[in-house]
C-alpha cells in the first residue's frame, strides 16, 4: 500500500509547544482543525486517537523540559485514501532556533501564492513551497519571510503569522487574503480584544511597511516574537507586544 503522504504530500500536522510539566495549551483548537483539514481533503481522522497519540508522545518528554511536539496524519492507499495513521515526533526546544536578539528581521518572499488554494488554509505535508522560502530567508539571515497573495497583499509568513502596530492600533491580514488560521493568531486576537487594544483584519501591502512602527509574529512555538525589521525597513519594540504575550500566556491553561 502506498504511503500518499510521502509520495503526494497527502496529509495534515499540527505542531504543539510543550510547557514544563508536560502541558499542552489550546489542544482543542488545533486537533480541531485538524479534523476540518481530514473532512476537506476526505481523509479519515479520530480525535480519540488524535489524543491517545499526544498522551503516548507527552510520556516521552521529561516533566522539566520545554519542547516542539508535532502531530502528524499520515495517508495510505494505492488508489485514493484507504487509511490514515497518527505518528507524532518532538525534539527539545532548546535545539529549535527562535530567538534572534530583542527583535528578528524579516524579509519578503521573491514570489506570491495564490489566495484561494485549499492549501494555504490547513496544515497540510504538502509544504515544500514554504520549506523553500523559510531555506532561503534563513540564507539571507532573515528569521522569516512573507508572502504576497496574486493581489499584492501581504499574507503569512512561511512559518508564522505577522501582526502590524501604528500608533497603539494592531492589524492583520485577513484570511480571505490566503493565509493559515493560526491558533496562536486566533488567541492573540481575542487576548488583544479583551485587553481593550483596537484590532482590525485589513489588507496590507509591501507599501504600507514605512507606515507602522511595530511588527510581531507569532506561532505555536515561538508564541509571540517582536520584529526589528521587514526588509528595509527598522522598528522599535512597543510595550504592548511584551503585554500582549503575557495576555496570551495567561488565557492559555491547560487541557491535556
Amino acid at each position: 500500500m502506498k504511503n500518499r503522504t510521502l509520495l503526494f504530500g497527502e496529509g495534515l500536522f499540527e505542531t504543539f509547544r510543550v510547557y514544563k510539566g508536560r502541558r499542552l495549551a489550546f489542544v482543542e483548537d488545533h486537533l480541531d482543525r485538524m479534523a476540518a483539514g481530514c473532512r476537506f481533503f476526505a481523509l479519515p481522522f479520530s480525535k480519540k486517537e488524535a489524543m491517545d497519540a499526544l498522551k503516548s508522545a507527552l510520556a516521552e518528554i521529561p516533566r522539566d523540559t520545554e519542547a516542539r511536539l508535532r502531530l502528524n496524519l499520515i495517508s495510505y492507499g494505492d488508489h485514493g485514501v484507504e487509511k490514515t495513521e497518527l505518528r507524532t515526533s518532538w525534539e527539545l526546544l532548546k535545539n529549535v532556533s527562535i530567538q534572534q536578539g530583542p527583535g528578528v528581521k524579516l524579509g519578503l518572499a521573491h514570489f506570491q501564492r495564490f489566495s484561494g488554494s485549499p492549501l494555504v488554509r490547513f496544515k497540510t505535508t504538502a509544504y515544500l513551497e514554504n520549506i523553500f522560502v523559510f531555506t532561503w530567508a534563513r540564507r539571507q539571515g532573515f528569521f522569516d519571510a512573507l508572502f504576497t497573495n496574486e493581489r499584492g497583499e501581504i499574507t503569512e509568513g512561511s512559518i508564522t503569522n505577522v501582526f502590524f502596530l501604528r500608533k497603539g492600533h494592531i492589524f492583520t491580514p485577513p484570511t480571505d487574503a490566503g493565509l493559515l488560521p493560526g491558533i496562536t493568531r486566533k488567541h492573540i486576537i481575542k487576548v488583544a480584544r479583551t485587553l481593550g487594544f483596537s484590532l482590525t483584519e485589513s489588507t496590507v501591502i509591501p507599501a504600507d511597511l514605512k507606515q507602522f512602527d511595530g511588527v510581531f509574529v507569532t506561532n505555536s512555538v515561538i508564541e509571540i516574537l517582536p520584529v526589528c525589521a521587514v526588509g528595509d525597513t527598522d522598528y522599535g519594540i512597543p510595550e504592548m507586544i511584551e503585554t500582549l504575550r503575557e495576555g496570551y500566556r495567561g488565557s492559555m491553561g491547560s487541557n491535556l
